[in-house]
């Protein structure tokens, strides 16, 4: 069975694997998005395995055999961790892991609930919007100027600064999908494919 085909508003298994119970639009734009995050999650946490790896050899190198690997720190703050935090963002909003007052939130009728989470997730996309917007003009400079990453590793500086705009793009697209969802549920389409 594929993901969103015959979920219906309450159900899902996000504990499993699949998406937060009444979270995204069903349908092949729900399905592509939700593999997307998915992917881009696995990649995130390769790459915390591989700076835990490097930083780890970093430190025998170091302290055992008093000679350390050059690089290690540059990779870490130039790649890993952008990737680390770009790369799992579209998953927490798939997962529906974002904080809310849940106090205020719960006492809220369903419908009220869903009217709002719309307009929350319109809202982030256009923050998000903004900020890719942003990032990319900025790797679009770097790129035309030529600029290269100062520090232990030499490199053009535009490798480092496209990881922001992707993730940001990606979390832009999980919250329009995951917005169009709410807007599916209010209208109470409950199997409704696209």
């Amino acid at each position: 069975m594929r993901l969103h085909d015959s979920d219906t508003p309450g159900e899902g298994s996000s504990a499993g694997g699949g998406p937060a119970p009444g979270a995204g639009m069903r349908g092949l734009p729900g399905r592509v998005m939700d593999r997307l995050d998915i992917a881009a999650n696995t990649l995130s946490r390769a790459a915390m395995v591989i700076m835990l790896v490097l930083i780890l050899v970093q430190v025998f190198t170091r302290y055992v055999l008093n000679d350390p690997i050059e690089g290690v720190m540059g990779a870490t703050e130039l790649y890993l961790m952008p990737i680390i935090v770009f790369g799992s963002l579209s998953y927490l909003e798939m997962q529906n892991g974002h904080v809310r007052v849940g106090i205020l939130f719960d006492a809220l009728p369903g419908r009220v609930r869903a009217g709002l989470d719309v307009f929350l997730r319109v809202a982030a996309a256009a923050f998000f919007g903004l900020i890719c917007y942003g990032a990319t003009r900025e790797a679009l400079k770097a790129w035309q100027a030529g600029y290269r990453t100062s520090g232990d590793i030499d490199a053009p500086l535009v490798t480092t600064l496209v990881i922001a705009p992707i993730g940001c793009l990606l979390i832009v697209l999980r919250l329009l999908v995951n917005a169009a969802g709410d807007v599916q549920r209010l209208r109470g389409t409950k199997h409704r494919t696209l």
